[in-house]
């Protein structure tokens, strides 16, 4: 295959909405888990070892992916407007 394939802006800005909806839901996530485990009357070794896990590992990580998938998000809006600027002279 040859030849160049162009993304056009508004497929950019459909995937920065996606990755920012997906962002949302991961931060939705993050608020059912919290508040699930903090309602939960639950001892043990068990729970001790995921109220660690999840606030130590899980969470953090969730945050993060919460974080570059608004990165990501912004970084399409930015392509979208630069290709607009680029191509068609305006934004």
């Amino acid at each position: 295959m040859s030849g160049i394939q162009q993304v056009d802006s508004q497929t950019l800005r459909d995937s920065g909405a996606a990755f920012m909806n997906g962002a949302g839901n991961v931060a939705d996530v993050i608020g059912a888990v919290t508040a699930s485990v903090g309602a939960l009357i639950w001892t043990g070794g068990i729970a001790e070892q995921f109220n660690s896990d999840f606030a130590g590992q899980y969470k953090p990580m969730l945050e993060q992916l919460k974080i570059d998938m608004e990165a990501t998000s912004k970084a399409l809006d930015d392509k979208a407007a630069e290709y607009d600027l680029v191509f068609h002279g305006a934004v």
